[in-house]
């Protein structure tokens, strides 16, 4: 007979981790299976650290919805438990009249979701940041920075706490449905075997339309299926890196939010991502980039930059979903719908996921409490 379990969070990355550590609890057995080595090894420690304001997300959107709960709420979870984290401010800069138009919109986009926002004139700008070059800039105070691993930490041993259980070089080789839960085929670095959970979280992040799709998801019709695009890092090693007090952001691109500058908890600088789509996942970074790199309309804000200041530093991927243009939501769903009752993916999970990440533990508690109660 196989060994069953209340719930399975397939992906030990920030989203399963702070789900695992909001609904462990003494009456429920949880499992956490991660094919990695260790916690946060691909997207969530390979971003921006940004604490998103929700400036960017059409109302009532789960991005918009889940970004701005999740701002607040990490906030207090930091301050509280003692995560490093900086509530430095966010400037976006428009260098062109288009420019302006775009930021308009942002600004009434972000003033639409509630956001905390604050349009500069050239003046304005240049006195908060006197190193940056523009017409004109939108200023947004509650951005910040977090230190991306000791969040991690903390969800991780939280969970742990209420009795969550990490599995590490664990990887799914199936998914079965079966009376009163699912099937799972595990595969370790010594053997394989199989349990059976009543309810399946998928966290899978890069992989999830390919978790989705073992448990009976048709993931073309769905929406599901994944394209990855990869992001390159930069740092700003002299003494450059301290001509900025805040985050410096360019109008957003098709792929995601543009180049910008961010820095770490400690204060140093880096310049990224630089997207781009690829068939395959890796983090070598690519060295012809950096001449799209210091094309970029960040670069004409940082006028101060030059090509020899950047130092390769480190590459992500995130995965979105491709079906569709324009704006991509996040995907979380109980899949009752497709006769998959206790089955919920969360899909194309990407910016601004780190800052979500609280909201989102909420949100899929209460559907896992919805499930146990009524499946």
């Amino acid at each position: 007979m196989s060994y069953q379990t209340d719930i399975t969070i397939v992906g030990a990355g920030v989203i399963g981790l702070a789900i695992a550590s909001q609904i462990a609890n003494e009456s429920k057995e949880v499992y956490i299976l991660e094919k990695n080595r260790t916690f946060g090894q691909e997207a969530s420690s390979r971003n921006s650290e940004v604490i998103h304001a929700g400036i960017y997300y059409p109302k009532d959107s789960l991005k918009a919805k889940m970004c701005i709960e999740g701002n607040r709420l990490l906030y207090g979870l930091c301050q509280k438990h003692n995560v490093d984290y900086k509530r430095i401010g966010k400037i976006i800069v428009a260098n062109t009249n288009a420019e302006n138009k775009e930021l308009e919109k942002l600004y009434n986009s972000g003033k639409n979701n509630g956001i905390d926002l604050r349009m500069l004139s050239r003046k304005e700008m240049n006195h908060l940041e006197p190193n940056i070059r523009g017409i004109s800039a939108l200023l947004s105070p509650s951005t910040g920075i977090v230190e991306s691993q000791a969040l991690m930490k903390y969800f991780l041993n939280k969970a742990r706490s209420n009795g969550a259980q990490i599995v590490y070089k664990t990887k799914i080789s199936g998914i079965d449905k079966v009376p009163g839960g699912y099937k799972i085929k595990v595969e370790d670095t010594q053997s394989s075997f199989s349990f059976i959970t009543r309810v399946l979280i998928n966290c899978a992040g890069l992989r999830s339309d390919k978790i989705a799709s073992m448990a009976g998801v048709n993931i073309n019709e769905a929406g599901y299926r994944l394209r990855f695009c990869k992001g390159e890092y930069y740092s700003i090693l002299n003494r450059k890196s301290k001509f900025l007090n805040r985050l410096v952001y360019t109008i957003p691109t098709a792929t995601g939010l543009g180049v910008h500058v961010c820095c770490d908890v400690s204060g140093r600088m880096r310049v990224g991502p630089l997207y781009y789509f690829v068939d395959e996942i890796n983090y070598k970074i690519d060295g012809s980039k950096k001449i799209a790199f210091c094309e970029s309309s960040l670069m004409r804000a940082l006028p101060f930059l030059e090509a020899h200041d950047l130092e390769p530093e480190m590459a992500g991927v995130k995965a979105i979903p491709q079906k569709g243009e324009g704006f991509k939501d996040f995907i979380i769903s109980h899949e009752c719908n497709r006769d998959l009752p206790g089955f919920i993916n969360l899909i194309g999970i990407d910016s601004p996921g780190l800052t979500s990440a609280p909201a989102i533990a909420i949100y899929v508690s209460n559907l896992v409490n919805e499930i146990l109660k009524n499946y």
